[in-house]
């Protein structure tokens, strides 16, 4: 039996792949950098690639770092907030970090995942690259909101809520439990469109994201900041 070549099967693939000829210099494989005139049509993605990357036409997500500037911040402060004011309290201060940091990355995820749908419907050309890419941000963002939700369940011993009940923290983990636990054949089990994020079992609104996304802003603050969580334990 004749070994794998990897490096073999990495250049063949490289040279079957129009897209990537088109975005890539590949000097290794002593390919020059080619000019294609003619895009990909949404038609030509939809049969090859992918219906759901051919679908979106929009983009549907706010900027939510614009709408929540303090958000680039947040990981500073709870450091000076610390240092500075020692707060929160010594034993809340690891719950609080790694909740501020999901929070954070959720952002981040969100704001890259915006910036690739940008890309990928900016003149209706047929492209994929983009859509596997925000993909993979709005992946990001489920996950990092589920698993912040889920340290304040476990460090309140709170649930938020209980199978079927439609809640919008009961879908957060639905698609965040189909995207971890994704099978190897499945073609895109978690997908967005111009409006949400779903799964077979699931969809959510940017809106809805938004709103949550907010909420949790809400509740960054009040850890790092005294004054403001001591106004929301005695109002």
């Amino acid at each position: 039996m004749r070994d794998f070549d990897l490096s073999s099967f990495s250049r063949e693939l490289a040279l079957q792949s129009p897209e990537f000829l088109y975005l890539y210099r590949l000097p290794s494989y002593g390919v020059d950098e080619l000019n294609i005139a003619m895009p990909f049509t949404k038609s030509a993605v939809e049969l090859f690639i992918s219906a759901k990357a051919s679908s979106v036409t929009e983009c549907g997500s706010i900027d939510m770092i614009a709408k929540v500037p303090e958000s680039a911040h947040w990981l500073s402060n709870i450091g000076l907030a610390i240092i500075f004011n020692d707060f929160p309290p010594e034993e809340m201060r690891p719950f609080v970090i790694n909740f501020i940091r999901r929070i954070y990355g959720s952002f981040i995820a969100y704001q890259s995942a915006r910036q690739d749908v940008i890309e990928l419907v900016k003149d209706g050309n047929g492209r994929w690259s983009p859509y596997f890419s925000a993909l993979n941000h709005f992946e990001s963002t489920i996950a990092q909101l589920y698993l912040a939700l889920d340290a304040i369940r476990k460090f309140s011993n709170h649930n938020f809520f209980a199978n079927g009940d439609g809640s919008f923290e009961e879908l957060l983990n639905r698609i965040y439990n189909t995207s971890k636990h994704t099978l190897p054949n499945a073609e895109i089990p978690v997908w967005f469109t111009n409006d949400s994020i779903a799964c077979n079992s699931a969809e959510l609104k940017f809106e809805e994201i938004e709103h949550f996304m907010e909420l949790m802003a809400n509740v960054v603050t009040g850890l790092y900041n005294r004054d403001i969580a001591t106004k929301s334990l005695h109002p």
